[in-house]
């Protein structure tokens, strides 16, 4: 996200939205977000660029999911992107909704209820949206971030 900030500057909105929905990855409060990204997760001494908006933790998924992402989902309901298992998962990894996780016995633990097609698989899925309020391109947690270059700049 830091280089797609640096790239294009005030040409580009960047915001991230912390959630707590898979895995329970982001359990800490609002206070505690930015240094576990700075001193856990990536560490590092990581920071974001000041130009990338940070919401507050909110639901993607489910009953409870946050408008926007209920909206975001109903536009483009799939990840975009060929049939590649890139992650050896067994399946495409825009197909990938829910994997096994390792340490639980090979099975895991939907935290949200109702379970859509369209729900979103994990964090770091991201959503291209255009300057005129318009649902671009829906990306899966997989695909990097700096490869949102060229569609940025065909919008731009």
């Amino acid at each position: 996200m830091n280089a797609l900030a640096d790239k294009y500057g005030d040409k580009l909105a960047i915001l991230g939205f912390p959630c707590n929905q898979f895995g329970h990855q982001t359990n800490e409060g609002p206070e505690e977000f930015m240094n576990t990204l700075k001193y856990v997760r990536p560490g590092n001494d990581f920071e974001l660029k000041p130009s990338i908006e940070i919401m507050e933790k909110t639901y993607v998924n489910g009953l409870t999911a946050h408008p926007i992402f209920k909206w975001l989902k109903s536009e483009i309901m799939i990840p975009t992107g060929g049939m590649e298992d890139t992650k050896e998962n067994g399946c495409a990894d825009i197909d990938a909704l829910v994997l096994p996780r390792d340490n639980f016995g090979g099975s895991t633990v939907v935290l949200w209820t109702p379970v859509a097609r369209s729900d979103i698989a994990w964090n770091f899925e991201k959503f291209l949206v255009g300057p005129d309020g318009s649902v671009v391109k829906r990306y899966s947690r997989y695909h990097e971030i700096g490869d949102i270059a060229p569609d940025i700049d065909a919008l731009l």
